[in-house]
């Protein structure tokens, strides 16, 4: 893994940050453009600054968390194993819904 060390108020091209995120950059830019992550317009260019793409990457990583901590479910005997599955199924739509809805 590379470590690179900049400025955080550094403004990176789409690529750079796509980059960084481990995305496509035409996901970077569907990103910049639902207003998920804030960006600048030098010329016909985006740019994004680098604090801003750490601040999203954090953020996944929470929803994230929460999304595993949600689908958590304790499995004890036999017959809890279809309630197991019940439960992530209703929590995979709550989420999915959620996401919708941004």
């Amino acid at each position: 893994m590379a470590v690179t060390v900049a400025p955080r108020a550094q403004l990176l091209t789409t690529q750079q940050a796509a980059d960084l995120l481990g995305v496509s950059r035409p996901t970077l830019v569907r990103l910049l453009e639902q207003g998920r992550i804030p960006f600048e317009r030098v010329g016909n260019h985006r740019r994004v600054r680098v604090d801003d793409v750490l601040r999203y990457q954090e953020q996944r990583r929470e929803e994230q968390v929460q999304v595993l901590a949600a689908l958590a479910v304790p499995v004890e005997e036999e017959g809890d194993l279809e309630v197991a599955l019940a439960i992530t199924r209703e929590v995979r739509r709550k989420l999915a819904a959620a996401r919708r809805s941004r």
